[in-house]
């Protein structure tokens, strides 16, 4: 497992710096262009149902050169919606399109060749995630009556410019027909959310306001999900977000089946991520058995093996950082000590909570030559990463680095603690925070 993890991150890196490629295989999607504003490494994100329930691969990684130019290729196995930066692409086998994509400005990103039409229409559409009618509260109104209208108004516009679009393939209309239903679905039921934000309504207000409109927007989300069960509609972020309500008011039980289990086999996935040990997670076994959509159990299974092929009591995993002088460091350079690794981001408000009692920590053990705290930062911007290190003061070991590089660890979200004992090996995937009272006593048990 070792290797293999080191040779695939190293393979893609290379693959991505690649200036040139061998004519297009089939399955394969290649783009080529330039990347505007981004940091030095961009990950072209699967936005499908097997998103989070898949081991990440990294095969879609972009390093950019230096004047943004990129080129990559990497299968596609059938047509679906990925993500790069804030624009969202829809990728189907044997795409091939010059692209340029500035981060700050995704309605100004081009698309030329095999696949553009979509994605030049998709230029122009929210990011495929609920509630995008609403415009981020901007159309909420003073009555609920006025809101609904304002989100329907707005799902109307996007109909008809799906309508006039030219060069779409049939596939592509169906699905961006059934997000713009699924996203007023999802837009109508967080208008009371954005409601009582916007509108700053006082509790006795915004509690009459929330009720008028539970009872407004009722009728509408019945009528709209009527006949509106269907499992290849998985793909879709905005779907999957709505479908539970759908498949709970649906009697056709055959067409329900594949969406529960989805459901099931997310909530197990992200069990099985804040499992403690290889026994805990051997005890999924069954409960995987139990799912019946074959694509969801292999997922599902897939996702197990890779987390029971390393773990606590595994030899620790060895990667590189880099420091804030820019110099390579090593995990495997603090072999022979406790390590305590703090993975965070300066955009990540939990993790920035955690910082004085990560501090604290270090303080407590500034004596002890046994333990080391590393502080290892994910940031995309280097810069970014350094001012705040330098506006905390804060000293010691402060590395940053590519998220691709931790894949072995499975690392969803942050703030993470990583503990190592003094033999480099795992103690513990997901130990602590600093602020937690057992911080301390998972600490000294490695001592």
């Amino acid at each position: 497992m070792k290797n293999r993890f080191k040779i695939v991150v190293i393979g893609f890196v290379l693959f991505g710096l690649n200036t040139g490629f061998a004519q297009q295989k089939t399955g394969m999607v290649i783009l080529s262009g330039k990347l505007k504003n981004f940091s030095n490494q961009v990950d072209i994100e699967d936005l499908s149902e097997f998103q989070y329930l898949l081991p990440p691969k990294g095969e879609r990684i972009i390093i950019p050169g230096k004047d943004a130019s990129f080129k990559i290729s990497f299968p596609v196995k059938a047509a679906n919606y990925f993500r790069l930066g804030r624009n969202t692409l829809y990728l189907s086998p044997g795409d091939n399109m010059e692209v340029v994509i500035d981060k700050n400005n995704p309605r100004n990103a081009s698309f030329k060749g095999k696949g553009a039409e979509a994605n030049n229409y998709l230029r122009n559409t929210p990011f495929p995630k609920g509630g995008s009618f609403l415009e981020a509260g901007k159309l909420v109104k003073d009555t609920p009556e006025a809101t609904i209208a304002a989100v329907e108004a707005s799902a109307e516009t996007r109909r008809k410019e799906l309508m006039f679009a030219t060069g779409l393939t049939a596939e592509f209309r169906r699905l961006e027909t059934a997000r713009i239903k699924a996203d007023l679905i999802n837009s109508l039921l967080s208008g009371e959310d954005y409601s009582s934000m916007i509108l700053k309504l006082k509790a006795h207000d915004a509690e009459i306001y929330a009720l008028r409109y539970k009872e407004a927007i009722k009728s509408k989300v019945m009528t709209y999900g009527r006949n509106f069960v269907d499992a290849s509609l998985m793909k879709m972020t905005v779907y999957r977000d709505i479908a539970n309500d759908l498949i709970n008011d649906s009697t056709d039980i055959k067409l329900a089946q594949p969406i529960k289990d989805w459901y099931k086999a997310e909530e197990l996935v992200g069990e099985m991520e804040k499992a403690k040990n290889k026994s805990e997670l051997a005890k999924f076994k069954e409960r995987i058995a139990q799912i019946k959509t074959v694509l969801y159990k292999k997922a599902a299974n897939q996702m197990l093996q890779q987390l029971l092929s390393f773990g606590k009591g595994d030899e620790a995993l060895d990667f590189t950082a880099r420091d804030l002088n820019g110099l390579p460091v090593k995990l495997s350079s603090l072999k022979g000590k406790v390590i305590y690794v703090d993975l965070w981001a300066t955009w990540c408000g939990p993790c920035m909570h955690e910082m004085p009692y990560f501090e604290k920590l270090k303080v407590e053990y500034k004596d002890n030559p046994n333990i080391v705290f590393v502080s290892l930062s994910l940031d995309d911007d280097a810069e970014v990463w350094k001012k705040s290190v330098e506006s905390r003061k804060a000293d010691g070991q402060q590395w940053l680095i590519d998220r691709n590089k931790l894949q072995a660890y499975n690392i969803v979200g942050i703030p993470r603690i990583l503990l190592i004992d003094k033999n480099f090996k795992v103690a513990d995937m997901d130990a602590p925070a600093p602020s937690s009272a057992d911080a301390l006593k998972a600490i000294k048990q490695l001592l």
